[in-house]
């Protein structure tokens, strides 16, 4: 199973963002995508999730192709959507839901899961992700840390094939930062299929089983941690030197 991007294009009011982009994101590795401020890093998850619609290109993921030289259709984007989940760089969860019902809504109005099934499963992970004892509590009552841990189980619990995490960890001060990048470091573990943004060059070192590097929409690198922290690409190590100096 991969997703598969074929020559992807995307403006924004006639500014090329994204720059045929062709890549294949496999399953149960750690993709993560590296690259300067404004280089498309987050605009590329938010079109593999189609919050955003291409311009132009293919998508395929699990055998379902879509082509964006057609219109697409609401099904088409819903379709493809269950096979994503995606966790945002502020949360985004539903503030008069608590923590447990923020993990439940996708289970049964989505999922159409009875009410009783979706409660056992969102209880297993938030115990999962180390929140078994907030279940009741609402998002203004968390750290910003919790908040994102429940938003990883929220996109746990709808199982998708590929979770995409745009900068999970940028809003959070240090010691939130460690708990958030526990969970993400026990998904890795475990095999599960991601595509992450990060800033974080040490936690993209350690987990990334292979590394995207975007620059002005266009993908210059495309190799192993290893490669991309010791090679001699003289721009890559410019990036990896102004982001420790930061």
């Amino acid at each position: 199973m991969s997703i598969k991007l074929k020559n992807i294009q995307k403006s924004f009011n006639n500014q090329q963002v994204l720059s045929d982009i062709n890549l294949t994101i496999n399953d149960h590795e750690t993709t993560v995508i590296l690259g300067p401020s404004g280089s498309g890093k987050s605009t590329l998850l938010r079109t593999i999730h189609l919050l955003e619609i291409p311009d132009m290109g293919e998508f395929e993921i699990n055998q379902q192709k879509i082509d964006f030289g057609h219109k697409i259709t609401k099904k088409e984007i819903t379709n493809f959507r269950r096979m994503t989940g995606m966790v945002f760089q502020n949360f985004n969860l539903f503030p008069h839901l608590t923590a447990l019902e923020n993990v439940t809504e996708g289970l049964i109005y989505v999922l159409k899961q009875p009410k009783e099934a979706a409660n056992s499963q969102a209880k297993l992970l938030l115990t999962k992700v180390g929140l078994a004892d907030k279940e009741n509590v609402y998002p203004s009552r968390l750290s910003g840390g919790m908040q994102q841990r429940v938003a990883i189980a929220r996109a746990l619990a709808m199982q998708p094939d590929f979770i995409l995490l745009d900068e999970p960890t940028s809003a959070l001060d240090p010691e939130l930062e460690a708990e958030v990048l526990k969970v993400i470091g026990d998904l890795t573990q475990e095999k599960k299929s991601l595509l992450i943004v990060t800033h974080n060059l040490a936690f993209a070192k350690e987990i990334a089983d292979r590394i995207i590097f975007l620059e002005n929409g266009v993908i210059s690198f495309d190799g192993s941690p290893d490669l991309f922290f010791n090679g001699n690409f003289k721009r890559i190590q410019a990036f990896i030197s102004a982001m420790q100096f930061n």
